[in-house]
């Protein structure tokens, strides 16, 4: 019977380094998003904030920030795939 200790990373940080360096290159291209893009994604993707709120706050409509994150979120992908593509 396996065990635990027959695995090759038992640990939960056995991938810590994975992580940290995805939320770096995360990071990095949120850095490169244009300020809108990057303004709205933050706050409505990293920071959860409720629409109405992040509308109120950065002084656009609704419909501006959604468009906005949606924009970002492409721009994100492309940017990320683009990235893991290149490895």
């Amino acid at each position: 019977m396996l065990t635990l200790e027959h695995e090759t990373f038992s640990q939960r940080q056995a991938n810590l380094a994975d992580r940290i360096s995805d939320r770096c290159e995360l990071e990095t291209a949120i850095g490169r998003l244009p300020a809108k893009q990057r303004q709205a994604v933050r706050l409505l993707k990293l920071d959860d904030l409720p629409l109405k709120e992040a509308a109120a706050e950065t002084g656009q409509s609704v419909g501006a920030l959604k468009a906005a994150t949606h924009r970002g979120l492409r721009n994100l992908r492309t940017m990320l795939s683009n990235r893991s593509e290149d490895r």
